[in-house]
């Protein structure tokens, strides 16, 4: 059985893998599904099985990881695939800007972000033989690109608390990840004197009340960032 978080009164349900995730800024309680660990957090001997046994069970029109179920509407929502899941909870939770022109940078910058996500992924996953060479072409690459266009977009702004309109939107949700990532992943990436705008964005993020309380409690994840076959976890 999959370990289970539960929150008096929850009508949402999130099921993922144990790696990081996040779903406390609305403030609204929720349900975490933790698959490939045991109910007391141990692992499971089979984490494969673990979600093969469970998936078909969810009313799940594209049974995957992550799923979100949100009971709370007349219709209630089932939902896979992580980009949907986001979208959805921006507009649920009024996260998604104030107007057409806000929606439109917010769109351009989450694409933007899962072009940098698939350069992280594509390296964490790259074979222990393999990823030495790897790890140096998102050094050299991939990461001044990505994130130097993040970097110039702040800098023009003159904004480092969020990146779109006047309040925070789920995009920063995923650019506050991703870039915390690739601190981590090549440190030195993001830091108060190599691309500052990002460094300030990261460390105000983490301080809204939110956050620091949910990075607080034991229900955050630090690590692992990615799964077990990964090569860099």
């Amino acid at each position: 059985m999959p370990q289970r978080i539960e929150h008096k009164n929850a009508k949402f349900e999130f099921g993922y893998w144990p790696i990081r995730g996040l779903l406390a800024y609305a403030d609204v309680p929720y349900t975490e599904v933790r698959y490939g660990l045991n109910d007391d957090g141990t692992k499971s001997a089979d984490r494969a099985a673990d979600w093969s046994t469970h998936k078909m069970s969810l009313g799940l029109d594209f049974p995957n990881l992550p799923y979100l179920v949100d009971t709370s509407p007349a219709h209630e929502v089932r939902i896979t695939q992580s980009n949907s899941i986001i979208r959805y909870l921006g507009r649920r939770f009024g996260l998604y800007g104030e107007s057409e022109s806000e929606r439109v940078m917010i769109d351009v910058l989450q694409d933007e972000a899962y072009d940098l996500r698939n350069a992280i992924v594509d390296t964490a996953y790259t074979a222990k033989a393999g990823y030495k060479d790897a790890l140096h072409a998102l050094t050299e690459i991939a990461l001044p690109r990505h994130l130097g266009g993040f970097e110039s977009y702040l800098h023009k702004r003159g904004v480092t608390t969020h990146f779109v309109g006047e309040q925070l939107t789920f995009v920063d949700f995923i650019l506050y990840e991703l870039a915390w990532q690739a601190s981590v992943m090549v440190p030195g990436s993001v830091t108060a004197d190599h691309n500052a705008n990002l460094f300030a964005f990261i460390t105000q993020f983490e301080k809204l009340d939110a956050i620091a309380t949910y990075m607080a409690s034991s229900a955050y994840i630090d690590r692992p960032i990615n799964g077990e076959s990964a090569s860099f976890k």
